[in-house]
């Protein structure tokens, strides 16, 4: 299948997913993600929350989630065989929760050890999320893009829920890996 053809597939899918599991989405996009374009969508999701009533406090950590997400994807995405970054963006809203999902590209052979730091994150506790995002904030290990993992530790602490995650194989060497950050509703 096409690669572009199979990108589209999987953001067609998540939408459908999300209205699936009777999810009201407030905000979607789909494309390269720049300074501009993190911009222009938070703010569009702050006016978004304010128009829904959503709690101040549930706004403010969804910023900081959405921020971090979208410099991840902006920082970290891979790039297509045409030197393109595919990336896609959902904020939605459940019965008892706002949903964040950020999507990208991903080298197939980082997969494993992703998905092996966010399973970690996944098993600690407010206390030891804090420490370990003191620790990586002093001697963390700064990946060949500049990264330290901080972003995802931040998403981790902000929502105060497990970052679930999938993965999506688009050809041999590159993949989807989309992250799902839930912030409970105050």
């Amino acid at each position: 299948m096409d690669f572009v053809k199979s990108i589209d597939n999987v953001y067609n899918d998540s939408k459908k997913a999300i209205q699936d599991a009777d999810g009201n989405l407030l905000l979607t996009h789909s494309g390269e993600m720049n300074s501009d374009t993190i911009s222009d969508l938070s703010e569009k999701a702050e006016s978004k929350l304010f128009e829904i009533n959503a709690a101040k406090k549930n706004i403010k950590n969804i910023f900081n989630i959405l921020i971090e997400g979208l410099q991840n994807i902006k920082n970290h995405g891979e790039f297509g065989p045409e030197n393109n970054q595919f990336s896609f963006f959902h904020m939605y809203d459940q019965e008892e929760s706002f949903i964040c999902n950020f999507s990208n590209l991903i080298d197939t052979s980082s997969i494993e050890k992703v998905s092996k730091n966010i399973e970690h994150l996944n098993t600690l506790d407010r206390p030891e999320l804090k420490s370990l995002y003191l620790e990586t904030l002093t001697n963390g290990q700064i990946s060949k893009k500049g990264g330290a993992g901080l972003g995802i530790i931040i998403m981790a602490m902000k929502s105060k829920n497990k970052i679930d995650f999938k993965t999506f194989t688009i050809n041999k060497n590159l993949s989807i890996i989309s992250l799902k950050v839930k912030v409970t509703k105050a």
